[in-house]
């Protein structure tokens, strides 16, 4: 590869990983500040976690450079932390919840450990695209349906839209893996869509 390129591909590495660092951190603010999970929705939250899940998973199966992912492992931190937070508001959190939790993270580690089959763990990669969009679509409906995007973060999901179009570019140089490409192209089209929701549907300021 030409240097322009890899220099281009070291930056769009660096910047999502520094970007995905804190994606979440607006919308949990957002939630927080507000005390409210209006526009949300956990079974969206749910979805997405499993995506990011399955997707980081299965990119250390592929023995992929860290760089190429690492992002992922941050944003399953920020969305074990949105679900608990989300919980939390809604009067649903509980030690019950350990048990879910440790059964994904067997799950998870299976995958990443090439205990399952290979036909089988494909197969998981490749429902990661309707996995995923399946949450956003979820998640656009929620802001529709309640006509109110007060604690949607368009920072958050603006990052994410940003974040899909680098790894385009980055997956589609360095390994062309069709299954992680379509994924972010859908992915990428449904942010758009969700973030022109949220500014469309975010409560205007009354005047005096």
């Amino acid at each position: 590869m030409s240097l322009i390129v890899d220099a281009l591909i070291h930056f769009c590495n660096v910047s999502t990983i520094g970007l995905c660092g804190f994606m979440k951190v607006p919308q949990i603010h957002a939630i927080v500040k507000a005390k409210s999970v209006k526009g949300l929705s956990l079974a969206s939250l749910i979805l997405e976690l499993t995506s990011y899940v399955i997707t980081l998973s299965y990119n250390v199966y592929a023995g992929y450079a860290l760089i190429t992912y690492f992002e992922y492992p941050l944003m399953v931190t920020q969305d074990v932390v949105m679900l608990a937070i989300f919980l939390s508001l809604t009067g649903r959190l509980s030690p019950l919840v350990i048990l879910p939790a440790a059964a994904g993270a067997y799950f998870s580690y299976s995958i990443a450990m090439g205990l399952l089959s290979e036909a089988f763990i494909k197969t998981l990669v490749g429902l990661c695209t309707p996995i995923s969009a399946s949450s956003k679509v979820v998640a656009l409906l929620a802001i529709i349906s309640s006509k109110n995007s007060e604690t949607v973060s368009v920072s958050a999901w603006s990052i994410s839209a940003y974040t899909c179009l680098t790894r385009i570019f980055t997956i589609y140089v360095e390994s062309a893996d069709p299954v992680l490409l379509l994924n972010f192209i859908t992915s990428l089209v449904l942010n758009l869509l969700i973030i022109t929701a949220a500014i469309y549907y975010k409560p205007r300021a009354k005047k005096d």
